[in-house]
């Protein structure tokens, strides 16, 4: 059985892994780490990075090689090329919108981490979901899916968009996502797919 490892909290990086395993109904199991203990246990991964994939006693990791592997496993990858190319680029998308906030994250001073978010919302966060939104106009034919059917683009996509339109993200203002109106529709049509949003982590990660 596939094991999946991450730290004891929901994130992206590795709800698209599970989402779409349990989309193909691929049984897997789920090892937390707590944060408090990653000093000590990052020697054991490669990397020493979060997720992990671990496949017959060997681990694996990176999130774009884990995200291709499960996408191929569940069905939600594409064997055209050029739509192959959609999703790889929604992928490095999410990575490239959580590097650029990830300083105002972790960054442990009140007062730095609040100048470093103001500085992400003026100069990143508008022009990476521009980015997106026009990725998605420009290869989505029915303005549903990005390559035409459910893949884990349209996962990975949805599960970015719901982490900055949830609230967590201090000072992110919930409705800038009104600005990007084919997002919106996008991000609404996907929670309302009720093969996807039945799934018990699709349930854990909304509530």
């Amino acid at each position: 059985m596939i094991k999946l490892i991450y730290f004891d909290f929901n994130f992206w990086r590795v709800d698209i892994l599970r989402l779409s395993l349990s989309y193909a109904k691929i049984p897997y199991h789920y090892e937390r780490i707590i944060r408090s203990n990653w000093a000590k246990e990052k020697k054991k991964f490669p990397f020493g990075q979060l997720p992990v994939i671990e496949i017959d006693g060997k681990m694996f990791a990176h999130t774009h090689s884990l995200a291709r592997y499960c996408a191929v496993q569940s069905g939600l990858y594409a064997e055209d090329k050029s739509r192959a190319l959609v999703i790889d680029q929604v992928i490095d998308w999410a990575n490239e919108i959580t590097l650029r906030i990830a300083p105002s994250i972790r960054e442990k001073n009140i007062e730095k981490s609040s100048m470093l978010r103001k500085k992400f919302i003026k100069n990143e966060l508008h022009t990476w979901f521009r980015y997106l939104e026009n990725l998605f106009d420009s290869n989505s034919k029915d303005k549903i899916y990005f390559i035409q059917k459910f893949s884990i683009a349209d996962i990975t996509a949805w599960r970015v968009i719901h982490w900055f339109t949830s609230g967590q993200l201090d000072q992110i203002p919930l409705e800038f996502i009104n600005k990007y109106p084919i997002l919106e529709r996008f991000y609404n049509k996907i929670s309302n797919l009720k093969s996807f949003n039945q799934l018990k982590e699709f349930k854990e990660i909304v509530n």
